[in-house]
């Protein structure tokens, strides 16, 4: 699939946008979803391509960041990975009907959707504070799981 990946990527410009809707609409949309649940009060979706110097924008999501928002909206797209995990982590455990092939497009999607853009991480890097507050909760809460405590 990553050779397919490749090779539509990097035909011509209408034919790689149509192959990427997907995971663009995935990617997105985690954007957009968590700039709703952390307060970045989401304005617009777009996953209109559009031309950008010599290259393609091919999604956007607009929201205002703020201290608590900025870093996960900005790194939401990585959640995918998640699913994609345990996708991979439950394939035995799931039911008869679902046939192989469709375990192994939802792990391919989740990592083509994760990708951050270079726009997402340039806002997660402006904002150290917001990226300190999560990491910071993360680090105590790991600590606090491994310790028993809870």
């Amino acid at each position: 699939m990553g050779a397919i990946h490749r090779r539509l990527s990097s035909s011509g410009s209408y034919l790689a946008i149509l192959y990427c809707l997907p995971f663009t609409i995935m990617h997105e949309l985690s954007h957009f979803v968590v700039a709703f649940l952390t307060g970045g009060r989401p304005s617009s979706f777009s996953v209109w391509p559009r031309r950008s110097g010599n290259g393609w924008v091919l999604g956007s999501v607009n929201s205002v960041p703020t201290l608590l928002s900025a870093a996960p909206t900005a790194l939401a797209p990585l959640g995918w990975l998640v699913i994609g995990y345990y996708s991979m982590q439950y394939w035995n455990m799931r039911p008869a009907w679902v046939p192989e092939y469709l375990i192994v497009v939802v792990i391919y999607a989740c990592t083509a959707a994760c990708t951050p853009s270079w726009q997402d991480i340039k806002i997660a890097l402006t904002h150290p504070f917001s990226l300190m507050i999560y990491v910071a909760a993360a680090y105590i809460i790991i600590t606090v799981m491994s310790t028993g405590y809870l």
